[in-house]
């Protein structure tokens, strides 16, 4: 984990890709998980990943949820409406977030025991890279830190 300029500490997480050579690491940071509010049975996750070299997401998911879908806002004519993502593009160096109104993990009916604690995610990328993630719950109200 890191501080940031609060000192609230963040954990990272960096996915070695075997033996693609230096630079290859792809560090996943602010992973927040939220549980469903009400009766939807539905959470959401956000995090912010960061590839060495071009890589793709392919495949999320939790053996503590049914299914977790990438989705992303999008706005049309005013409206704004939600597509499901089948992968993501990692282009090399670059940072590319899970934030609400953009690109976020939806996570269908997970488990209550773990909803108040931290959500085990794992990320598939196209190299071969996986990993499951912790991702620390929030509660409704809260915003991830950016």
């Amino acid at each position: 984990a890191v501080s940031n300029a609060d000192g609230d500490r963040i954990p990272v997480l960096v996915l070695g890709l075997g033996a693609c050579g230096q630079g290859a690491a792809v560090t996943i940071e602010n992973a927040v998980f939220r549980p469903p509010l009400g009766s939807t049975g539905i959470g959401v996750a956000y995090f912010t990943i960061r590839s060495g070299k071009a890589d793709k997401i392919i495949a999320v998911s939790s053996p503590e949820a049914e299914r977790i879908e990438i989705h992303a806002s999008v706005t049309q004519g005013g409206n704004v409406s939600m597509k499901q993502l089948q992968t993501v593009d990692l282009p090399a160096g670059e940072t590319v977030r899970f934030a609400p109104g953009g690109m976020h993990l939806m996570v269908f009916s997970p488990r209550e025991s773990v909803s108040n604690t931290a959500f085990p995610i794992t990320i598939e990328l196209e190299s071969g890279a996986k990993q499951t993630e912790a991702f620390p719950a929030i509660s409704g109200g809260m915003e991830p830190r950016s």
